[in-house]
C-alpha cells in the first residue's frame, strides 16, 4: 500500500462517509435498486428542476472514447 492509499484508508472523513453510506444502504435492506428507486421518486416529487444533459456531439480533434463500443464516438 502506498502513502496515498494509506492516507485515504485512515482518513476520518472517508471513514465517516463510508459509515454513513452503510447506514443508508442498510436502511434499504442492502438493496441498491430499492434505494435508487426511492431517491429518484423523492427527487421527482420534490418539484425541483431536474437537469438532464442531452447527447453531446464529440468535439473535432478530441480524443476518442476508449470505453465506447466499436464504431461509436
Amino acid at each position: 500500500m502506498n502513502f496515498l492509499e494509506e492516507k485515504i484508508m485512515n482518513d476520518p472523513i472517508v471513514a465517516e462517509v463510508r459509515e454513513n453510506r452503510m447506514k443508508i444502504l442498510e436502511s434499504y435492506d442492502w438493496d441498491f435498486k430499492k434505494m435508487s428507486r426511492d431517491v429518484m421518486k423523492r427527487q421527482f416529487e420534490s418539484g425541483h428542476k431536474i437537469v438532464s444533459f442531452g447527447r453531446r456531439t464529440p468535439q473535432q480533434g478530441a480524443a476518442p472514447n476508449a470505453y465506447a463500443p466499436s464504431g461509436h464516438p
